[in-house]
């Protein structure tokens, strides 16, 4: 029996990269998953692919910058399904400036999209989940809230600020069954990863010394983000709640990196 068999299951930023992995994941595992993202082509093509391995899949489109753009989804899935047994916040953007560079808008529409949003989706979610007396919320955080690099400081505060509200709701909400937890990616093989190495004069050199870095001498694909929201998300993760579990390969685990000592 799979493991999510009769869940309906939220993943915003799903159109592409590790919320892609992630609906791909829930789907094969028998969840119901809602495609919430704002890029429509991004979203109706996820679908028919999921579609096309007999997965049940919507779209809807949502902006999670904006409050009542997430009241809509939330309500679209209830009138459509009744239910919602897991959320995944995974919508997320990246600005990596100097302070000096930074600006307010910079800082304004990061936090917007990577804090603000799960908050309000968590929110707006949460009354149904209180209703069934159970329920998973995944927040897809990064190891940046642990082991950050210059220029990253909106980033890396948005991002312990998803850390620090995840303990939190899993404190408020735990009275009610629900379980909050955090995923803490670092390098993924996305189509942004991608474009990052692209870049760079030496593509193959760089991606060879990313993997260097970790010990795994891998990275992550979109894929074994997915199969850890599935345990989060199932029965199987009935004790947990209030974690940040980081998935970077042992990246953040190292001290110094350096090829003479």
């Amino acid at each position: 029996m799979s493991r999510l068999n009769d869940q309906v299951a939220i993943v915003t930023g799903a159109g592409s990269g590790i919320g892609k992995g992630i609906a791909k994941r829930f789907m094969e595992e028998g969840a119901t998953v809602v495609i919430a993202t704002d890029q429509s082509e991004e979203g109706i093509n996820t679908v028919k692919e999921l579609q096309k391995n007999n997965g049940n899949a919507v779209f809807i489109q949502t902006d999670v910058a904006m409050e009542t753009s997430i009241q809509n989804m939330v309500q679209e899935t209830i009138s459509r399904f009744g239910q919602i047994d897991a959320l995944v916040n995974n919508a997320g953007i990246t600005v990596f400036k100097t302070l000096e560079e930074a600006t307010i808008d910079d800082w304004n529409n990061l936090i917007n999209i990577d804090l603000r949003g799960p908050f309000l989706c968590s929110k707006y979610v949460m009354p149904y989940m209180k209703k069934q007396s159970k329920g998973s919320i995944i927040n897809i955080s990064s190891n940046h809230a642990f082991a950050t690099l210059p220029d990253s400081e909106i980033y890396a505060a948005a991002k312990g600020g998803v850390n620090a509200m995840t303990k939190s709701m899993a404190l408020s909400l735990g009275q009610y069954g629900i379980r909050v937890n955090s995923i803490c990616p670092g390098f993924t093989n996305t189509p942004h990863y991608q474009r990052w190495l692209a870049e760079k004069s030496d593509k193959e050199l760089i991606h060879q010394e990313v993997l260097q870095l970790h010990p795994l001498q891998k990275i992550c694909t979109p894929e074994d983000i997915g199969d850890m929201a599935v345990y989060l998300a199932s029965a199987e993760s009935a004790m947990v709640t209030g974690e940040a579990i980081v998935m970077d390969g042992g990246l953040s685990s190292r001290l110094y990196h350096s090829k003479l000592c």
